[in-house]
């Protein structure tokens, strides 16, 4: 991805100034290209990948600019910055069109201002910071502290969001007064007027499809499959070679099928260990389709070195699990241009748990309990922040929270979808296309309106427990459904099972159990073969450099925690971190107070 910053300044010495400063520390990482352009009272600069799709238009009438693939959602066809110029002529025009796939963009005009936007899901980050008659806007917020008229100043209700859902809430932010523009709006702006954030698109907000209803499920299969298609056809240039994010999961698996379908020059690349459930799952898949399939393991020795750009450019916005990501963009490069992968795809036409049968109860306490498990429980947050520093912002930020989730519908069911889309998710998973893209642009097929809105269409029934997923993959993919899949587990058995005799089958489930035992057994010795619990394993070697990484900054914040409740978190580097049920969920919050160590070191 492109890391871009702009301003709008009308002193054109500080102008010119910040410009200067900010144009060499723009590159998060080595290889990028940066470039910039300027008109009137505006200045951007970005560093991107040197295949990143950019286009930009500047002349005494303004300036436009669009990082990314910006797909007109009908016609499937992409925009440039000149017609962007057309379709956002009028900045306060409240109905400014939002597009399909992954992108941010800006268009500027003297007389009327600034209008930014981004994907349909508000994945692309974009931050931003007003004061009198200047505004930053950018796609973290590290560099806006090299303006002279930016203050810098904690923001205690960012950090209890974070704490809370190990995301921001409401565009609060690490820093007062920088905000993340929110999913699924436009920002705009005018000198010496406070910003606005206008809506642009809500997945569920238009009226239901009930023609849907009366179809059968075999109905519903092609649709889903037909708008599938679509959407990655759409977003993937003709003849272009793209890499693929190949897990041994159903997500990736089901993409790869499409790609292969389709003819697409396709390469896969898998993280992890040859021994690793996730990689001897993958394998398979890559060898029955013919593709060429490399295979990386990001190093625990360089977990500290990752952690670096993770704190500086993230500012904690997606918790503090994700760092070792930082070092698969090298290997993207080698690769192609496009990435493509299957992140999201199981909440859009996968009915995770966030789809709920009316039998079921939904809720926003059962909702929340649930994200909550990724932070700390509100009691304990009470404990462990100060008083006079945070007042009642935890209880003031549940009510926040609950006040989001009640606005997106009338239905638990939507509010919850909604939710876990536009937070919970672009914050977790959503995240990672920000640190891929420096070595290649993401391919991400749920940023279609369409797809969005039929799967939205679509009987939950005909989409719970992953169905639609699983048949798309076992009736149109049948030979990779006869493969082993990793379901983050110890059970790999295949979707679609090998037809065996009754006597070679009751050995094969007898061989898949004792399998089973022996794996968990090898766990418990410490020899863990789940990818994502072995690398999200706060005692794993690589997160413990990380801690001892952070220990000296524990004195940085001691004016904002109780010092016991603190440390009986987040103990000594050389002490276990023990858990009761998940080490992955459970450690996500204190990850979070670890990140925050880190970040306080140059930010607080």
């Amino acid at each position: 991805m492109a890391n871009f910053i702009l301003i709008i300044d009308p002193d054109l010495e500080r102008r010119s100034h910040f410009a200067q400063t900010i144009e060499p520390l723009l590159p998060p990482v080595t290889g990028l290209i940066t470039n910039s352009c300027t008109t009137g009272d505006f200045y951007a600069g970005w560093a991107a990948s040197p295949h990143a799709p950019i286009s930009w238009d500047t002349d005494h009438n303004g300036a436009t600019i669009i990082w990314g693939d910006a797909i007109k959602s009908v016609e499937a066809t992409r925009i440039d910055s000149r017609e962007l110029r057309t379709l956002w002529n009028d900045s306060l025009n409240t109905s400014v069109p939002c597009f399909d796939g992954f992108y941010a963009a800006v268009a500027y005009r003297p007389d009327f201002g600034l209008t930014v936007g981004a994907d349909l899901l508000g994945l692309f980050p974009v931050y931003y910071y007003t004061y009198r008659d200047i505004i930053l806007v950018g796609s973290s917020p590290e560099l806006f502290q090299h303006h002279p008229l930016f203050k810098k100043a904690f923001n205690p209700a960012g950090l209890v969001g974070i704490l809370l859902t190990n995301g921001l809430i409401d565009g609060q932010t690490l820093w007062q007064n920088v905000r993340r523009l929110n999913a699924g709006h436009s920002l705009i702006w005018q000198p010496s007027v406070a910003p606005t954030e206008v809506k642009q698109y809500q997945i569920l907000s238009s009226a239901p499809d009930d023609s849907y209803k009366n179809l059968s499920f075999s109905e519903h299969l092609n649709i889903v499959e037909q708008v599938l298609d679509q959407a990655l056809r759409s977003q993937i240039p003709t003849g272009e070679r793209c890499s693929l994010m190949l897990s041994g999961g159903l997500d990736s698996r089901m993409i790869a099928g499409f790609l292969h379908r389709q003819g697409v020059e396709t390469v896969a690349l898998t993280l992890g260990k040859p021994s690793d459930i996730e990689m001897q799952c993958a394998i398979p898949v890559a060898r029955t389709l013919g593709l060429k399939h490399y295979k990386i393991e990001i190093s625990r020795d360089r977990y500290p070195l990752y952690a670096d750009p993770f704190i500086k450019w993230e500012h904690l916005a997606n918790g503090g699990n994700g760092l070792m990501r930082w070092g698969i963009h090298p290997h993207l490069t080698k690769l192609a241009p496009r990435v493509v992968s299957g992140y999201l795809i199981d909440r859009i036409i996968g009915g995770k748990w966030t789809y709920s049968l009316p039998t079921q109860a939904l809720s926003f306490d059962t909702y929340f309990s649930q994200i909550n498990l990724w932070g700390f429980a509100p009691q304990l947050l009470e404990t462990l922040l100060h008083k006079d520093v945070f007042g009642d912002l935890v209880q003031d930020t549940l009510e926040v929270i609950r006040k989001i989730y009640n606005s997106y519908s009338d239905l638990d069911f939507k509010r919850t979808l909604c939710f876990e889309l536009y937070h919970r998710q672009r914050f977790h998973i959503g995240s990672i296309p920000w640190q891929l893209c420096f070595g290649a642009w993401p391919v991400l097929p749920f940023l279609s309106k369409q797809l969005l809105e039929t799967t939205a269409a679509i009987p939950v029934e005909s989409l719970m427990q992953r169905r639609m997923q699983k048949e798309l993959v076992c009736q149109r993919f049948g030979q990779l459904a006869a493969l082993p899949l990793d379901r983050n587990d110890y059970n790999t058995e295949p979707l679609k099972p090998r037809q065996r005799r009754p006597s070679i089958a009751r050995l094969y489930r007898l061989q898949q159990r004792l399998q089973q035992r022996w794996r968990r057994l090898e766990q418990k010795l410490g020899y863990e073969r789940r990818y994502y619990y072995r690398i999200y394993d706060i005692n794993h070697p690589g997160w413990q450099a990380v801690r001892q990484q952070a220990e000296p900054y524990r004195p940085l914040v001691r004016h904002l925690f109780d010092e016991q409740v603190f440390d009986s978190l987040l103990p000594p580097p050389d002490v276990p971190v023990q858990f009761r049920y998940d080490a992955i969920t459970e450690a996500s919050g204190i990850k979070a107070l670890l990140g925050f160590l880190l970040w306080s070191k140059e930010h607080l």
